[in-house]
């Protein structure tokens, strides 16, 4: 074989080696979810948002609208006590169906993320983005349980 075939099937070769790889716009949920080393919570807090904006569109669930806060308003509203809603609470009624289910998982997915927003907005004294980020997770976790207990399809 001469040197230029050589040349032309590693060419190939590397091609089709490069091609195999993973694509990073390909990564699934779970490879996308925020890394609990993240050295920046504004970032952190950006991508939990992002995902419970998702997990609301596939459960078929508005963004509730929430009142934005700033200064002592914050802080107030921050010092809020708020219970994460619980699937196994005696009040809620869900239907035995897949859609049902699929509404709950997603409904404790969404507060699973909510507690690690407010978590870091915590951390985040005197920040009225991240209190408000906090607050409008708080409000996606009461409305996607909502939709969980009340699923009857």
């Amino acid at each position: 074989m001469s040197r230029w075939a050589w040349l032309a099937l590693a060419a190939c070769a590397a091609m089709i080696a490069c091609s195999r790889a993973p694509s990073k716009s390909a990564a699934s949920p779970a490879a996308m979810a925020p890394s609990a080393d993240a050295h920046d919570p504004h970032a952190e807090i950006d991508a939990l948002d992002r995902r419970i904006a998702d997990q609301l569109a596939r459960a078929h669930v508005t963004p509730p609208a929430v009142a934005s806060c700033s200064g002592a308003s914050c802080a107030t509203a921050m010092s809020q006590p708020f219970a994460t809603p619980a699937v196994s609470d005696a009040a809620c009624h869900t239907a035995a169906s897949d859609k049902c289910t699929d509404a709950c998982t997603l409904s404790t997915a969404i507060c699973s993320d909510q507690q690690k927003i407010c978590d870091l907005a915590a951390q985040l004294a005197d920040d009225d983005w991240a209190a408000n980020k906090c607050a409008s997770a708080r409000a996606s976790c009461k409305a996607a349980h909502d939709n969980c207990c009340s699923c009857v399809l």
